[in-house]
């Protein structure tokens, strides 16, 4: 039986494109294509692996910023492009499509 990390991990994506038609004198029409992609597993493990490598540093520096707060986890939400890339993901508000939401907790013991 074959390896199933050898077909890829599936990837949805959507890219915008801009129609040579205009819509109005201000704004062209924009058109989205959705398409289904596979990227390497490899590749998203290794960098889902340096994303956690910046959030440990980032929590280790919070937790020492305060005396009196305790950083107990941190919740990130990311997302990932065609080439498996991992982006952390800025929104404007509490809404966020699609991505993945990765959660990290302090390890038992006190070192992240």
């Amino acid at each position: 039986m074959s390896d199933p990390r050898n077909a890829g991990v599936p990837v949805i994506t959507v890219d915008y494109g801009v129609d040579d038609g205009e819509k109005s004198f201000l704004s062209r029409t924009r058109t989205a294509v959705t398409q289904v992609t596979r990227i390497s597993s490899d590749t998203l493990a290794q960098n889902v692996a340096t994303l956690c490598q910046y959030v440990g540093g980032v929590f280790e520096q919070a937790s020492t910023a305060s005396d009196t707060l305790e950083l107990t986890g941190l919740e990130v939400h990311v997302q990932v492009t065609a080439k498996g890339e991992v982006r952390l993901v800025g929104a404007t508000s509490a809404e966020v499509n699609g991505g993945m939401k990765l959660i990290f907790q302090r390890r038992a013991g006190g070192s992240v």
